[in-house]
Protein backbone atom coordinates (compact mmCIF):
# COMPACT_ATOMS: atom_id res chain seq x y z
CA UNK A 1 0.00 0.00 0.00
CA UNK A 2 1.26 3.64 -0.92
CA UNK A 3 1.87 5.67 2.42
CA UNK A 4 4.60 7.93 1.28
CA UNK A 5 5.41 9.70 -1.56
CA UNK A 6 8.66 11.90 -2.30
CA UNK A 7 8.98 14.46 -5.02
CA UNK A 8 12.32 15.38 -6.01
CA UNK A 9 12.92 19.02 -6.96
CA UNK A 10 15.60 20.85 -8.67
CA UNK A 11 16.39 24.21 -9.60
CA UNK A 12 14.08 25.33 -12.26
CA UNK A 13 11.46 22.76 -11.31
CA UNK A 14 7.94 23.85 -13.30
CA UNK A 15 5.83 25.00 -10.89
CA UNK A 16 2.31 23.95 -12.44
CA UNK A 17 3.55 20.00 -12.96
CA UNK A 18 4.66 20.11 -9.01
CA UNK A 19 1.54 21.42 -7.80
CA UNK A 20 -0.08 18.68 -9.88
CA UNK A 21 2.18 16.29 -7.12
CA UNK A 22 1.33 18.47 -4.29
CA UNK A 23 -2.48 18.21 -4.84
CA UNK A 24 -3.04 14.77 -5.50
CA UNK A 25 -0.21 12.74 -2.70
CA UNK A 26 -0.13 16.66 -0.71
CA UNK A 27 -3.42 17.59 0.09
CA UNK A 28 -5.06 16.07 3.21
CA UNK A 29 -8.43 14.65 1.58
CA UNK A 30 -8.86 11.35 4.37
CA UNK A 31 -12.50 13.48 5.35
CA UNK A 32 -13.67 12.72 1.76
CA UNK A 33 -12.51 9.03 2.64
CA UNK A 34 -9.25 9.09 0.81
CA UNK A 35 -5.72 7.77 2.25
CA UNK A 36 -3.36 10.06 3.60
CA UNK A 37 0.14 10.27 2.54
CA UNK A 38 3.64 10.94 4.44
CA UNK A 39 4.63 13.73 1.68
CA UNK A 40 7.57 15.25 1.07
CA UNK A 41 9.25 17.94 -1.02
CA UNK A 42 12.90 17.09 -1.22
CA UNK A 43 16.45 18.61 -3.14
CA UNK A 44 19.53 17.13 -2.88
CA UNK A 45 20.96 18.86 0.01
CA UNK A 46 17.67 19.79 1.76
CA UNK A 47 18.44 23.74 0.40
CA UNK A 48 15.90 26.16 -1.68
CA UNK A 49 15.53 25.77 -5.52
CA UNK A 50 13.93 28.45 -7.84
CA UNK A 51 10.98 27.32 -9.98
CA UNK A 52 10.52 28.29 -13.38
CA UNK A 53 8.13 31.14 -12.60
CA UNK A 54 11.02 32.59 -10.53
CA UNK A 55 9.72 31.82 -7.00
CA UNK A 56 12.08 29.97 -4.07
CA UNK A 57 11.09 26.91 -3.12
CA UNK A 58 12.08 25.60 0.63
CA UNK A 59 11.89 21.68 0.82
CA UNK A 60 11.07 19.42 3.80
CA UNK A 61 13.49 17.47 3.42
CA UNK A 62 16.84 16.15 1.57
CA UNK A 63 17.32 12.96 -0.19
CA UNK A 64 16.94 10.78 2.77
CA UNK A 65 13.43 10.24 2.25
CA UNK A 66 13.47 9.15 -0.90
CA UNK A 67 15.43 5.45 0.84
CA UNK A 68 12.28 4.69 2.22
CA UNK A 69 9.52 6.15 -0.38
CA UNK A 70 6.62 4.16 -1.51
CA UNK A 71 6.44 6.36 -4.70
CA UNK A 72 9.17 8.54 -5.66
CA UNK A 73 8.29 11.31 -7.77
CA UNK A 74 10.31 13.79 -10.67
CA UNK A 75 8.15 16.73 -11.91
CA UNK A 76 9.78 18.60 -15.18
CA UNK A 77 12.03 20.94 -14.40
CA UNK A 78 14.87 23.20 -17.38
CA UNK A 79 15.26 20.88 -19.92
CA UNK A 80 19.20 19.93 -20.31
CA UNK A 81 20.22 21.37 -16.89
CA UNK A 82 22.03 19.06 -14.99
CA UNK A 83 20.93 16.32 -12.47
CA UNK A 84 22.67 16.10 -9.69
CA UNK A 85 24.81 12.65 -9.52
CA UNK A 86 22.98 12.07 -5.85
CA UNK A 87 19.81 12.67 -7.29
CA UNK A 88 20.48 10.21 -10.03
CA UNK A 89 21.85 7.76 -7.60
CA UNK A 90 18.74 8.07 -5.06
CA UNK A 91 16.47 7.13 -8.60
CA UNK A 92 19.13 4.29 -8.97
CA UNK A 93 18.40 3.33 -5.38
CA UNK A 94 14.56 3.32 -5.36
CA UNK A 95 14.45 1.52 -8.49
CA UNK A 96 16.76 -1.37 -7.04
CA UNK A 97 14.25 -1.78 -4.30
CA UNK A 98 11.24 -1.67 -6.23
CA UNK A 99 9.91 1.85 -5.13
CA UNK A 100 7.59 2.75 -7.60
CA UNK A 101 8.53 5.89 -9.95
CA UNK A 102 6.61 8.66 -11.14
CA UNK A 103 7.37 11.79 -13.19
CA UNK A 104 4.92 14.23 -14.61
CA UNK A 105 5.83 15.57 -18.32
CA UNK A 106 9.25 16.36 -19.03
CA UNK A 107 10.27 14.68 -15.43
CA UNK A 108 11.14 11.21 -17.65
CA UNK A 109 14.37 12.69 -18.71
CA UNK A 110 15.61 12.88 -15.72
CA UNK A 111 15.02 9.47 -14.94
CA UNK A 112 16.10 8.46 -18.66
CA UNK A 113 19.49 10.21 -17.25
CA UNK A 114 19.76 7.84 -13.83
CA UNK A 115 19.17 4.73 -16.08
CA UNK A 116 15.63 3.48 -14.76
CA UNK A 117 13.56 3.36 -18.07
CA UNK A 118 15.74 0.63 -19.82
CA UNK A 119 13.45 -1.38 -21.48
CA UNK A 120 10.67 0.07 -19.47
CA UNK A 121 7.56 1.95 -21.53
CA UNK A 122 6.78 5.51 -20.53
CA UNK A 123 5.74 8.39 -21.64
CA UNK A 124 6.27 12.36 -21.68
CA UNK A 125 4.63 14.96 -23.12
CA UNK A 126 3.54 14.78 -26.51
CA UNK A 127 6.28 16.98 -28.02
CA UNK A 128 9.24 15.47 -26.12
CA UNK A 129 8.37 11.66 -26.95
CA UNK A 130 10.84 11.49 -30.14
CA UNK A 131 13.20 13.07 -28.37
CA UNK A 132 13.22 10.96 -25.26
CA UNK A 133 13.14 8.12 -27.28
CA UNK A 134 16.43 9.65 -29.35
CA UNK A 135 17.95 10.20 -26.00
CA UNK A 136 17.20 7.07 -24.14
CA UNK A 137 17.05 4.07 -26.82
CA UNK A 138 16.91 1.26 -23.93
CA UNK A 139 13.15 2.85 -23.27
CA UNK A 140 10.06 1.81 -24.78
CA UNK A 141 8.85 5.51 -25.39
CA UNK A 142 4.87 5.13 -26.41
CA UNK A 143 2.47 8.58 -26.73
CA UNK A 144 -0.77 7.79 -25.07
CA UNK A 145 -1.75 11.84 -25.40
CA UNK A 146 -4.83 12.33 -27.84
CA UNK A 147 -3.75 14.76 -31.12
CA UNK A 148 -6.10 16.37 -33.08
CA UNK A 149 -5.23 18.00 -36.27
Amino acid sequence: MLRSVAVIVMDQVAAFELGVLAEVFGTDRTADGFPSYRFDVCTADGGPVRSRSGFLLAPTADLTVVEDADLVAVPAHADGAPVPEPVLAALRRAADRGAWLLSVCAGAFVLGEAGVLDGRACTTHWRYTDELQRRFPAAQVQCDSLYVQ
